[in-house]
């Protein structure tokens, strides 16, 4: 009987011990780690940038609300629910538009007055209703409005006026207007109406991120020309 002889095939000691060695599993640890690396990298990179654009967006929306309370009422400065009353008398008895209720600027401040109820007439300062006399002013980087009753005074103090901007999320750095007339003659030589305007600019930034500005600009066609005789 003859024997066949025993196949070695598979007793190579290479073979059987295949696998990777010390080195090759550091490199393949070191390259993972530096892939993980770039990942957090690009994750925390995207964070920022959605947070960025996530300040950028508040502070303008914040800031956009604040423009627009101030000019929908700044446009309606000097209107007199009488003042068809005026017309071809050649004079202003515009309760409104005298010197101690027309639109005054003063840098930061602007103070002015309409008629709200339309009743003709201008009330004295009051808390009790409105009085019919308005403002805007920048105090300690705040946004601030006068209410009924305040002060009718930029220099009133901080406490008398309400504020409009919040101040744990915007800081206001800088507010001006700037009152602009254009006199142009209407009826009689020494008759002459004043056509006015006010440009107003606010600037803004995040209360926890300063490097998040913007500045808004807008201007304010007032809609009650100013008659003067």
């Amino acid at each position: 009987m003859q024997l066949k002889p025993h196949s070695f095939a598979n007793s190579n000691p290479q073979t059987r011990n295949a696998g990777f060695t010390l080195v090759e599993i550091l490199i393949a640890l070191v390259i993972n780690i530096l892939l993980l690396l770039a990942l957090t990298s690009l994750f925390s990179s995207a964070v920022n940038h959605y947070n960025k654009i996530s300040n950028v967006n508040l502070l303008n929306q914040q800031l956009q609300a604040a423009m627009q309370v101030m000019v929908n009422d700044i446009r309606r400065a000097g209107y007199w629910g009488n003042a068809q009353n005026d017309v071809g008398t050649h004079t202003n008895n515009n309760p409104f538009q005298v010197a101690a209720t027309d639109v005054t600027v003063t840098g930061s401040c602007i103070l002015f007055s309409y008629d709200y109820n339309s009743d003709g007439s201008i009330p004295t300062i009051t808390s009790a209703s409105d009085d019919e006399r308005y403002g805007f002013r920048l105090n300690s980087s705040i946004l601030q409005a006068r209410p009924r009753g305040a002060t009718f005074d930029c220099a009133a103090a901080a406490s008398a006026w309400e504020n409009v901007s919040n101040p744990t999320i915007i800081t206001i750095t800088g507010l001006t207007f700037t009152l602009n007339s254009t006199t142009v003659p209407s009826g009689a030589v020494s008759n002459s109406l004043r056509i006015r305007s006010v440009d107003i600019s606010l600037t803004g930034q995040l209360a926890t991120d300063a490097t998040v500005t913007k500045t808004l600009t807008q201007h304010v066609r007032l809609r009650n020309d100013k008659f003067v005789s």
